[in-house]
């Protein structure tokens, strides 16, 4: 067995190998075309369940915003135990004024107590207070309820208003992420389809280069041509052994990151269904988006809410020098005692109803400088904006004319395909007759792969570039909504 013949049954072999594993796992191999790769990557991939999990956290923000303007509720509980009590001291007539005691001013019970009380404190006689007294109990036990409600107060309302926006962006945001998605899968789809194309080509060829050094081999071992024609022949027909594994491994990586980006377990095996030579036969039916508006387009819709949020957030700078206005309500009970007799205790209710108004006067200018900052952050968005929408006006502008330049490469080169394969067949014939050279074969035989190959990388082109035309466009998505 020759080295040609060792070499050709290694490249034989593990196909049939991988023939038979294929027919072997036909029922649990995941049969997929673009529409199905889309339907699992926008259901599966982790990117956009992180984005609609977004939208989620953002409706659970939006209902806190409005949870502050419902009455807060507290219940208090509370012990405390005095180390050293509180002494008081009185001064002569008890604070009140001063000099001797007035009966005229008190009942007859209330002067028996003041007198007993003015013996205890200032049992000289004079306007020292003397030890004075202690005040309260060593146990403080209280238990209550507090409730506050605010009732104007401009800047929550402003929040909620805020919370709204940000719910829309995380939406658009979401969409962005479907957008983008659906454009890598689909580029991704295609350069899975153009690796298997590339392989087939170079399967084709080789087998066809293999049948023509048989050929020439027996017309030499005939006596019909020289060994340099099988040395060129087979020299050819080696040459083609790298390219088939590296269109091989691009088969593998392209399969891989289509995986990836569907969401699905490397290990599942996918059968690819359609080819290249498929789209080329539509694409002359497709209908390129005509609409250059933008209105569509996510990057501009978040640019928008983004300015309606910093809008938001200016106008909630000015409002921090507007008047708020809370009620609170407070009803305590409260026990003390020296001891921890719980079943003696005395609880006292106490409890009070008020008013809290706000104004703010002076602040050091901090409520000035934030709203400055908060009016720079609109303009700044504003620049941003026309400097996105003009680069996203010149990548449509772009993508059209890779478009019509790939639909008129694609024409180009499917006649090129047709003249370089006739070219073959002619150069073959003068071979044979002994008109033309193995040099003339092996050229024409090149001339026909580049030509192949050429012809379904423009229709590759072509395909990729209407996928980012209709990802700048958002062409053919939707909102998001999800309740």
């Amino acid at each position: 067995m020759n080295l040609r013949s060792i070499i050709l049954l290694l490249l034989i072999l593990p196909g049939l190998a991988g023939l038979s594993t294929a027919t072997a796992q036909q029922t649990d191999s995941l049969q997929i075309d673009l529409d199905r790769a889309l339907e699992i990557a926008l259901s599966e991939n982790p990117t956009v369940k992180v984005a609609d999990m977004e939208i989620t956290k953002k409706q659970y923000a939006r209902k806190s915003a409005y949870g502050a303007l419902m009455p807060q509720m507290d219940l208090i509980g509370q012990y405390q135990r005095a180390i050293k009590r509180q002494t008081v001291y009185f001064d002569e007539g008890f604070g009140m004024g001063g000099g001797d005691i007035d009966p005229g001013d008190y009942t007859e019970e209330e002067l028996q107590i003041l007198q007993v009380l003015q013996k205890v404190m200032m049992p000289g006689g004079g306007t020292d207070s003397g030890e004075g007294i202690q005040m309260g109990r060593f146990n403080v036990w209280s238990a209550g309820l507090n409730v506050s409600l605010p009732l104007v107060v401009p800047s929550l309302w402003k929040n909620i208003q805020m919370t709204e926006v940000d719910i829309q962006l995380a939406m658009e945001q979401a969409r962005a992420s479907r957008i983008n998605l659906m454009n890598q899968v689909k580029k991704s789809f295609f350069s899975l389809l153009l690796a298997q194309d590339s392989h087939d080509v170079f399967r084709k060829t080789y087998e066809t280069d293999s049948i023509n050094l048989e050929n020439i081999r027996n017309r030499y071992n005939q006596g019909v041509v020289a060994e340099y024609d099988v040395i060129t022949a087979d020299v050819r027909l080696k040459s083609l052994i790298p390219s088939i594994l590296q269109s091989e491994n691009m088969m593998k990586i392209a399969e891989l990151q289509l995986k990836m980006l569907m969401g699905i377990d490397g290990d599942i095996p996918l059968k690819v269904v359609g080819s290249l030579d498929d789209y080329e036969k539509s694409m002359f039916d497709a209908i390129i988006p005509a609409d250059t508006s933008l209105i569509n387009n996510s990057d501009i819709k978040q640019f928008d809410l983004q300015a309606e949020q910093a809008q938001k957030a200016y106008e909630l700078q000015k409002l921090q020098y507007a008047p708020s206005l809370v009620t609170s309500f407070n009803w305590t009970y409260m026990s003390q005692n020296n001891d921890f007799k719980f079943n003696t205790y005395r609880w006292d209710p106490y409890s009070m109803l008020g008013f809290t108004l706000q104004i703010p006067l002076f602040s050091g200018g901090q409520r000035y400088h934030n709203v400055k900052q908060a009016q720079i952050q609109l303009w700044q968005l504003d620049e941003q904006r026309k400097d996105v929408e003009r680069g996203l006006k010149l990548s449509i502008r772009n993508n059209y004319d890779l478009i019509h330049k790939n639909i008129e490469q694609v024409v180009a080169t499917q006649s090129s395909v047709e003249q370089a394969r006739k070219g073959h067949e002619i150069t073959l014939k003068r071979y044979e007759t002994g008109m033309g050279t193995i040099v003339d074969v092996n050229a024409a035989a090149l001339a026909v792969l580049n030509a192949e190959l050429q012809y379904r990388n423009a229709i590759y082109d072509y395909l990729s570039a209407k996928a980012d035309l209709e990802k700048v466009l958002g062409y053919d998505i939707t909102p998001v909504n999800i309740e």
